[in-house]
């Protein structure tokens, strides 16, 4: 059992630092991807399966896989290493991760002819990509402006194009911003924007890299906008139809030469280059331009033929036209479920987050209360306990004489409760701070005040021993002062008594401080009146 115990725990040491090691390699790799894509990918897959221990390092190997295909020019129409990254990404980001593995799972539904899933795809990485990295904010645009081109969307083309130079501009990535320039240049001329295109013609044409491909697209602007110039054009189209044995122009440039050559007279090339043409395209291109050069060499009949042949043939692309209008729709609509998910779950937050503040605030009002309700518990037990104490105080003085006859006199009826209460005192010191002793001498403290101040508020006997021993000082109170209260009368009565003020404030059920007030105002309305025995009143508050 020890040697198996051993064993599992050599493993799992093994294995975390294989797994250590492994993710180095990935951040490695990472750093360097962009710059060295060939090396990355080599790197990549000679990463074995098994050493991916954990869901972040297979997520991570993915979405590295996924980056170092693309950039070596491999196109994958496989979506699992993309849909790995994505799922983890979802849940635990990073968000940069994310959308990253949203471009690259798009990419791969592009590349697989699944156009619509693509803009899905990308409509729902573009906030991700906006908000965590810009970059691949371009590359997303870049992405969707090719689906739009294949859907023969030009307008929404051209916009995806403009809003990924504006992009790369920010960035200051001059590589992607002529790439995109020289797509824009393209797309101006899509959409008969020729003045744009011009303008940006004279930006790229000094870029040495672009200058075929741009001189390429002006010699078609040459001749299809509306003040063409064919012979230019064809120069244009000569030029790069011999450079690298024409790899860089397209079926359509050569239709557009041809037409052009059929323009400046030169009919025998221009023949020549439709025959070649006819034997690869049979699209209704094809056969617009052919009705073109029939009618512009006055052939009338073979124009009329090519003319009806186009009008054949335009009818199934009309159908692929329309394709944009629903491209458009859709990528519409799941903006929207995208934008309407968001704020649900943005709203969601916002009602937990309100939950939680609520309930926290509860949770402090709550503690808050029992902590005050302690507190006061706390403090009349001790106020209790001091009122013991004074209690137990007084019983003592009576014994030493050290009272007035009258204070004796009237400490004498309360004896056996004052007694009562110096009792539980008694038990509760020797309680030695036991809970259930405290709590029930505070009780019967409690219980027994009560039953004082109820005796007190009846303010009878104190009347009657006061009257009877000081020559009816309160019937003469009464008298002279009628406007005091009868709180008044007693306070006067167990001042006369000779009661403190910490003593009196018990009988009184208040503070002392209250105590000390009410003695001061009676002090001056004593003397603001015009009692007969007014300086004995006086002498009695003090």
């Amino acid at each position: 059992m020890k040697r198996l115990i051993y064993i599992i725990f050599v493993g799992s040491i093994i294995a975390g630092c294989t797994s250590i090691d492994v993710r180095k390699k990935l951040n490695d790799i990472d750093s360097y991807i962009a710059e060295h894509p060939d090396s990355a990918l080599a790197k990549i897959q000679s990463i074995s399966p098994s050493d991916l221990k954990t869901k972040g390092l297979k997520a991570h190997h993915a979405l590295l896989h996924a980056m170092a295909l693309d950039k070596n020019y491999i196109d994958v129409t496989d979506d699992s290493l993309a849909l790995t990254a994505v799922r983890y990404y979802r849940k635990h980001g990073p968000k940069k991760n994310l959308a990253r593995a949203m471009y690259y799972l798009a990419l791969s539904y592009y590349y697989d002819g699944q156009y619509n899933k693509s803009i899905i795809e990308l409509t729902k990485a573009e906030p991700v990509a906006e908000k965590y990295d810009s970059l691949y904010w371009g590359f997303i645009k870049v992405l969707q402006a090719d689906v739009y081109n294949i859907n023969y969307n030009d307008i929404q083309e051209l916009e995806c194009l403009e809003k990924a130079l504006e992009i790369y501009t920010n960035l200051g990535r001059e590589y992607y911003i002529n790439v995109v320039k020289r797509r824009c240049f393209e797309s101006y001329i899509s959409n008969k924007k020729y003045n744009e295109a011009n303008k940006l013609y004279e930006e790229l044409k000094s870029v040495e890299n672009q200058k075929i491909k741009i001189d390429k697209n002006y010699a078609f602007l040459l001749a299809t906008n509306p003040y063409p110039d064919y012979k230019l054009a064809s120069s244009y189209f000569e030029t790069v139809a011999n450079k690298d044995n024409g790899k860089y122009m397209t079926t359509q440039d050569y239709w557009v030469w041809a037409y052009s050559l059929s323009k400046i007279g030169e009919r025998e090339r221009s023949e020549a280059l439709v025959d070649e043409l006819k034997q690869i395209d049979s699209s209704g291109t094809a056969f617009y331009f052919m009705y073109a050069i029939a009618k512009n060499e006055d052939k009338h009949k073979e124009a009329l033929d090519y003319l009806e042949k186009f009008s054949d043939k335009n009818n199934d692309e009309v159908i692929e036209i329309l394709k944009q209008s629903i491209s458009v729709i859709q990528r519409d609509y799941f903006q929207s479920q995208y934008e309407t998910a968001d704020y649900k779950a943005h709203n969601r937050l916002i009602i937990i987050i309100l939950i939680c503040i609520i309930s926290l605030l509860t949770g402090l009002l709550i503690y808050y209360s029992v902590i005050r309700y302690k507190k006061k518990k706390e403090e009349e037990k001790n106020e209790y306990i001091r009122y013991a104490e004074e209690v137990i105080h007084q019983l003592k003085e009576l014994q030493k004489d050290s009272y007035t006859d009258l204070q004796k006199k009237y400490i004498s009826m309360y004896k056996t409760k004052y007694e009562t209460v110096r009792n539980l005192y008694e038990k509760y010191v020797q309680s030695d701070g036991r809970t259930d002793v405290e709590h029930l001498m505070y009780k019967k403290v409690v219980t027994i005040i009560n039953d004082l101040r109820n005796d007190i508020g009846d303010s009878k006997t104190l009347e009657r021993i006061l009257n009877e021993d000081m020559n009816e000082i309160l019937s003469f109170l009464h008298k002279e002062l009628p406007d005091l209260s009868k709180k008044d009368h007693i306070l006067i009565g167990y001042l006369a008594l000779g009661f403190d003020t910490v003593l009196i404030s018990h009988f009184l059920n208040c503070t002392t401080n209250s105590i000390y007030i009410r003695k001061s105002r009676l002090k001056k309305t004593i003397e603001e009146s015009d009692a007969e025995h007014k300086t004995l009143f006086l002498e009695i508050i003090g």
